[in-house]
C-alpha cells in the first residue's frame, strides 16, 4: 500500500480587532491559507517540501497535495482528522477540485490518546518524551510573520521546520503502529504478513480463540504487533477446532 506521511504549515488569519486581547475580529483582510508542505512516503527516499514562496496563492501547492493523496492508500498525520485533512479538503473546496480518491487516515494524535496517557500528546512532546527528537528551535509567530512579508531565510527555516515534523511523524508513527489495533490492514491484498506493517516475518505464539473457532496468534518480529492467522486451527481428523459449548 502507499502509505502518505505529511504535514501542512498555514498561514494565521489576517483581520481587524479593536484591542489586542479582543477574539471578536471585525474584519478578515486575508483568511488563511496553506504556505507549506512536507511529504514523504513510507518507505521511501527522504523527505520532500513544496512552498508558496514567492507565489500569489496557494494553488500550485494544493495541486500537488491533492495528487499526493490521490495516490495514497493511507494517510498519515499528527491530529490528520481535525487539522491536516480538514485544511487540505478546505482548500481543495476553494480552488473547485472533486475529492481525491478515497483513502484511509491514520492519526498519531488519536492514537496516542486512545492507546496512552501521556504528558502531553503534541508531536515533540511525545517524540521528545520517546527519545525520538525534537523540533527545530524557533520562535512560532516571528517565523511565520517573516515568511509571509518575503523573508527568503524565514523560508529557509520554515522548509527545515516543516521537514522535521514529517521525519518525526515517521518515527513515531513506526513507535506506535504495533499499538493500534484499528490500524487499516495492509495485507488485504496479499493475504498474508504482518496486518500491521506487511512483514513476513511472523512467530506463532499461543492461540486466539473467538466464539466459533480457534487460531494461532502471531506476533510480528519486525514491529512487535499480534494478530491472528486467518485460517482456523483444525483438529486431527482435519475439521475446524471450536471452543466447546457449556450449557449454564
Amino acid at each position: 500500500m502507499n502509505i502518505l506521511l505529511y504535514d501542512l504549515e498555514i498561514t494565521p488569519i489576517l483581520g481587524y480587532t479593536y484591542d489586542m486581547w479582543d477574539a471578536r475580529v471585525i474584519r478578515i483582510e486575508k483568511e488563511p491559507y496553506i504556505m507549506s508542505l512536507s511529504w514523504k512516503w513510507l518507505g521511501e527516499g527522504g523527505v520532500e517540501n513544496d512552498t508558496m514562496e514567492g507565489e500569489d496563492t496557494d494553488y500550485g501547492l494544493v495541486r500537488v497535495l491533492w495528487e499526493l493523496m490521490d495516490d495514497a492508500d493511507i494517510v498519515v498525520a499528527h491530529n490528520a482528522k481535525k487539522f491536516d485533512n480538514r485544511v487540505a479538503f478546505a482548500r481543495f473546496l476553494h480552488y473547485g477540485m472533486v475529492p481525491p480518491s478515497p483513502f484511509k487516515t491514520v492519526d498519531t494524535l488519536l492514537a496516542a490518546r486512545r492507546y496512552f496517557k501521556m504528558p502531553s500528546n503534541s508531536l515533540n512532546d511525545l517524540c521528545h518524551s520517546l527519545g525520538l527528537g525534537t523540533k527545530p528551535k524557533t520562535t512560532h509567530a516571528s517565523l511565520w510573520h517573516d515568511c509571509i512579508n518575503g523573508d527568503i531565510k524565514a523560508w529557509r527555516k520554515m522548509v527545515k521546520y516543516n521537514n522535521q515534523d514529517v521525519v518525526l511523524l515517521e518515527k513515531l508513527y513506526k513507535r506506535l503502529l504495533p499499538y493500534i489495533t484499528n490500524h487499516p490492514n495492509v495485507t488485504v491484498e496479499a493475504l498474508t504478513g504482518c496486518p500491521r506493517c506487511g512483514s513476513s516475518k511472523l512467530q506463532r505464539r499461543g492461540k486466539a480463540t473467538t466464539n466459533t473457532a480457534t487460531y494461532h496468534r502471531v506476533q510480528c518480529t519486525d514491529c512487535g504487533a499480534w494478530s491472528r492467522e486467518r485460517l482456523a486451527m483444525r483438529n486431527e481428523e482435519g475439521k475446524v477446532d471450536r471452543p466447546e459449548l457449556v450449557t449454564v
